[in-house]
């Protein structure tokens, strides 16, 4: 009987930590780290980024439909997976130029790839401005895959668009992880 009880708890340990988050989960899941401010060279926009985190401008001369960002990456762990933070700003992928047509777009994109599987997406008030989301992770199967979620937003200063991303590995670690880059997305600001 023991065992059988045993057995069951471990079920459910297991069961309940492999459950999928959703966005609001993660926006809800308590943690606490050290900030730092980081912004665009130019003042374009600004975010807080934990301490221990390294980034970069990123180039985008290759890509026409975006012209500025960032990468962002956390220390690699004991099994060599890190988190990822970008950052985007570009004039948009779709012909309409509005950010409903960019989200169905890339929604769209995303519902082609067989290589992800799409948990989750809509509208969203997760930033003072209006937004789109998009939650995905890779269908390998594989431990470490990555997990993603992406916001669309408009920029209040043209007509372009930001593409926020947050990317971290389906390890043990996935919900704190995703739970701090998305409290560091939250303080995604532009220029006034």
């Amino acid at each position: 009987m023991k065992l059988i009880i045993k057995f069951f708890i471990l079920f459910l340990i297991t069961s309940c930590s492999s459950e999928q988050f959703n966005l609001i989960q993660y926006q809800k899941y308590p943690v606490k780290f050290t900030k730092k401010p980081v912004a665009y060279p130019d003042g374009t926009f600004k975010l807080l980024l934990p301490l221990n985190w390294d980034w970069k401008v990123e180039n985008f001369d290759e890509i026409e439909e975006i012209s500025i960002g960032i990468d962002a990456f956390s220390m690699p762990d004991e099994k060599k997976f890190i988190n990822a933070i970008s950052i985007q700003k570009g004039k948009g992928f779709s012909s309409k130029k509005n950010l409903n047509s960019e989200y169905n777009f890339i929604l769209d994109k995303i519902k082609q790839d067989s290589r992800l599987k799409l948990i989750e997406f809509g509208k969203t008030n997760f930033i003072e401005n209006e937004a789109y989301f998009l939650h995905t992770k890779s269908n390998s199967g594989t431990y470490g895959e990555i997990e993603m979620i992406s916001f669309i937003i408009k920029s209040n200063s043209d007509k372009d668009f930001y593409y926020l991303n947050a990317s971290a590995p389906r390890t043990e670690e996935l919900n704190k992880n995703m739970a701090i880059m998305i409290q560091c997305l939250k303080t995604f600001k532009e220029k006034n």
